[in-house]
């Protein structure tokens, strides 16, 4: 259980985009995570209140994710089956499920550290992956690696690795079973429920 709480508060540090051509990916990842990270520290009551944590999470990240591209992906071979009206439904349903863990997770925020190590650009310079390492004194470093890709001359994040894990595929595997056991339909009503 303390594996998952790490994964969860590492990938809540989903940074802001910005402008491609302004920044590299790594600097938008750190300003990002500074931005939470010191809203927490400027608020500290912020923790206890569930509804003020989802306004962190909305005002800081949502707005600069790709949650098309990571619905996409995390539905796999799913999202071809799905009508228009289902996918969109996940998109919303996903969204409001990510921010939900997400906001839960900054609760357990204990000032760790994180140190940004050398990103990777696509030769293309349109991909990058920002590897960083999250650290907690007693603890052995975790690695969390974000993937990216400009969209419309942005930045935006379609996936994280949390010690080689994907975020994408640890979800594909539970929405494959839900949607295998009770069709697309009873996943997104299960989805929506969560």
């Amino acid at each position: 259980m303390k594996v998952i709480s790490t994964y969860v508060l590492a990938a809540l540090l989903w940074p802001i985009t910005a402008l491609a051509g302004d920044e590299r990916p790594v600097d938008v990842i750190r300003s990002a995570t500074d931005a939470v990270l010191t809203e927490l520290d400027v608020t500290p009551g912020i923790r206890h209140d569930p509804q003020k944590l989802i306004l962190v999470i909305h005002r800081h990240i949502a707005p600069h994710i790709d949650f098309v591209t990571l619905s996409r992906l995390a539905l796999g071979k799913n999202w071809r089956q799905a009508t228009q009206q289902q996918r969109s439904l996940f998109v919303h349903e996903f969204g409001r499920l990510l921010v939900k863990v997400y906001s839960t997770a900054l609760v357990g925020y204990a000032h760790q550290e994180i140190e940004y190590l050398p990103s990777k650009l696509s030769a293309d310079k349109r991909r990058a992956t920002v590897r960083t390492r999250v650290t907690e004194r007693g603890k052995a470093p975790l690695a969390v690696d974000y993937s990216l890709r400009q969209i419309n001359n942005a930045w935006k994040i379609y996936d994280v690795k949390i010690e080689g894990i994907s975020l994408i595929i640890n979800y594909r595997a539970s929405f494959a079973q839900e949607i295998s056991a009770h069709g697309i339909d009873g996943m997104l009503k299960s989805l929506a429920m969560k």
